[in-house]
């Protein structure tokens, strides 16, 4: 199979790069020549060089950026901002093209900085999906989730289903990249059940590649290599030459992984042929990289150094600190392996320098270990221990939590082999006595024999009743409590809503007719006008105090419009908050469910937005509920500071005791994800038909 695909990869090569050299202007692109020769500068003249500079983005970069140069100078002289935000976007896209991901980013900031300015709301979408793609290149995704969720927005709010494509994978790239992997897999999910939607087929390779990177990473390579090779075969079926060195190169390493040698190196021919055909560096030189490892691993050192010395050279042109420190410490390894002790050492201390700048202990204590062995086989003894200390500092620093886990599990395994030594002992006794029993019975008579059989037998059967009887004493406990449990919630909501009630038809009457009977007095009485519209002004504040606590008891849009206006009412409300952006996305059919069970759900998630208001510091919030025929998942999110769930649990808060108790009565799941510093999701499954939402579906 490797072959039949090397053969047409080659081939597909060769007619693309005929194509290229003996490439004909198109006629639009002759007609966009035609446009701009005309003297007078015009907002059409503009369109038409961004339109060049799209098109020679890969046929000739340099012309791409004076397109763009071009079209912002004449966009600025004639005052056409829109003009002005394309040109630098479009730049922008060169740049990243060609690896120039700071100048990127700078162009992409004053992109957004006009679209901001002029209020366009598409272009600023666009610009904050960029401006997360060129910060996941630059390792800076503090921001990048941020920018994700607010090009996000905007595209919900358009119905944007192909820009919504884009970002739901950009955020499961994000989700990977931080070994998130639940996350990345559903956005990932998500991304390709709307292509399918639309039967959009362009992106479903890359994204479905994504998400076989995603079990690469988990190290399940069987099915990792089964998704590659999926988008591989969406690949070349689009013709895609961009994305085939990133899958083959991702082929490649998998192969290798699972000791196929052989076919790991026919991958990375193919990945250094469609890189170089596509003119993509950064994927040329990671397949170099790639490649070399292999060689390494192999023994041939003599192919393995060309290509790490060809990669080193193009990251310090990117001064890509981490590919540096990689190079350098396999050179230093193999030129060990050679013997060429004095070279590999000056890469050693090269890959030292550069990981101490940049605080990358894992590399540093790999390097001492390697000098530690290095100096060792030298008979150098004094450095081979400063070697190892700096190896063992390191290490303990890195490792101090995986040996306190490593502890506790081998006590936890001692105690446990400890105690199965003493049921073992245990059994022992009990068979030596039982034993001896027997013996006893065969000397005894048949009627103490008999007798003796009764009694086991009656004791059998009396023990057996006690079990029988304790088992359904506990069974109705258990029953008894989450009766007692339902009750409370269903007495709990009945005495909100007459609560309500109460306050909304009677002290709200009352209020107001107190106000129309000051506003009499206030005509007859003109001397004590002014305390009376005091009074009154205190009237109508009570009146409105009263209406918003009726809401929050029970919240008309939630007896008369059903749960899910009701939750996108409170999350406008929510958005309307300064400093917080609340995002709501209902997925699936939006017929009302049993009113028990919606005002269930709106408690749980009004619980968990007080929570993030009260506790988390977050300005993000996002609410996701998928409804299905059997059962409704509700997923909420926020980036708040986060907390120890363990700890929190053990507390017996009353947030989450309430929402626990509500999830229970309502036979659901219940799960946190949380720890401090990244945030809290919270994901409930309801089920809507019974044997749905148990905890082994």
């Amino acid at each position: 199979m490797l072959q039949s695909i090397r053969i047409f990869i080659l081939a597909f090569m060769l007619l693309s790069t005929l194509h290229v050299n003996a490439i004909v202007l198109p006629v639009d692109i002759s007609d966009l020549f035609a446009c701009i020769s005309e003297d007078e500068d015009s907002k059409e003249i503009v369109d038409c060089y961004i339109d060049l500079a799209r098109q020679y983005r890969h046929i000739n970069k340099d012309s791409s950026l004076l397109f763009c140069d071009r079209a912002y100078d004449i966009s600025k002289r004639i005052g056409y901002a829109e003009g002005q935000c394309d040109a630098l976007y479009r730049k922008c896209q060169t740049l990243d093209y060609m690896g120039e991901n700071k100048m990127a980013l700078q162009y992409n900031q004053a992109c957004l900085n006009i679209a901001d300015s002029i209020g366009d709301s598409l272009r600023m979408a666009k610009a904050y999906f960029k401006m997360a793609g060129l910060l996941n290149e630059s390792a800076s995704n503090q921001m990048e989730l941020e920018y994700y969720h607010k090009a996000l927005r905007i595209f919900r709010q358009r119905k944007d289903t192909s820009a919504l494509i884009s970002v739901y994978n950009g955020i499961g790239n994000f989700y990977k990249d931080v070994a998130i992997y639940d996350s990345s897999a559903y956005y990932y999910h998500k991304s390709i059940y709307l292509c399918e939607q639309i039967g959009r087929t362009a992106p479903l390779g890359r994204i479905i590649g994504n998400l076989g990177m995603v079990y690469s990473n988990l190290e399940n390579y069987n099915n990792a290599e089964k998704y590659l090779l999926l988008s591989l075969e969406h690949g070349l079926r689009n013709n895609d030459i961009n994305d085939l060195p990133m899958v083959y190169s991702r082929l490649g390493v998998v192969s290798f992984m699972l000791d196929k040698n052989d076919e790991a190196l026919g991958y990375y021919e193919l990945a250094e042929s469609a890189s170089i055909a596509a003119g993509n560096m950064n994927s040329l030189n990671e397949v170099y990289v790639n490649r070399a490892q292999l060689y390494k691993n192999l023994g041939r050192y003599d192919e393995a150094l060309p290509l790490l010395k060809e990669a080193l050279g193009y990251y310090r042109t990117q001064d890509y600190a981490e590919g540096m420190i990689a190079i350098w410490i396999n050179m230093g390894w193999i030129y060990a392996q050679k013997q060429m002790t004095t070279k590999a050492f000056a890469y050693y201390d090269s890959a030292i320098i550069l990981a101490e700048e940049n605080m990358d202990l894992r590399n540093l204590k790999g390097i001492y270990g390697d000098m530690y062995l290095l100096y060792s086989d030298l008979g150098k003894h004094k450095e081979a221990l400063n070697a190892y200390i700096e190896y063992q500092q390191i290490s303990d620093s890195i490792y101090t939590l995986e040996k306190t886990v490593l502890i506790n599990e081998l006590l936890l395994k001692y105690e446990k082999e400890k105690d199965q030594l003493h049921i073992l002992s245990l059994e022992n006794e009990n068979l030596e006595k039982l034993r001896q029993r027997n013996v006893l019975l065969f000397v005894a008579s048949i009627v103490v024999l008999m007798a003796i059989l009764l009694v086991f037998f009656f004791i059998y059967k009396g023990r057996k009743n006690r079990i029988i009887s304790r088992q359904k004493i506990r069974q109705l406990e258990e029953e008894k409590k989450h009766m007692a449990a339902r009750f409370l919630v269903e007495g709990e909501e009945k005495e909100r809503k007459r609560v309500a009630l109460e306050l909304h038809d009677n002290l709200g009457v009352l209020l107001s007719a107190t106000k129309m009977q000051f506003t009499e007095i206030r005509d007859k009485s003109p001397e004590n006008e002014v305390l009376i519209k005091k009074a009154s002004k205190f009237l109508e504040q009570a009146s409105k105090d009263v209406r918003k606590i009726s809401h929050n008891l029970m919240p008309g849009l939630l007896t008369k419009l059903g749960l899910f206006e009701a939750l996108e009412d409170l999350f406008e409300n929510l958005d309307e908050i300064e400093g917080l952006e609340a995002i709501i996305d209902i997925v699936g059919s939006r017929e009302r469910i049993e009113e028990n069970k919606e005002i269930m759900i709106y408690r749980m998630v009004q619980e968990m937005a007080n929570n993030t208001l009260k506790y988390a510091e977050a300005n993000n919030i996002d609410l996701t509920i998928i409804v299905d025929a059997e059962e409704l998942n509700i997923s909420y999110a926020d980036n708040g500071k986060g907390f120890d769930v363990e700890e929190m649990i053990n507390k017996k808060t009353m947030g989450l005791q309430s929402i626990q108790s509500r999830v229970k009565f309502l036979d659901g799941l219940f799960k946190i994800d949380s720890s401090q510093g990244v945030g809290t999701v919270f994901r409930i499954c309801i089920p809507l038909e019974p044997g749905h939402c148990l905890p082994d579906s």
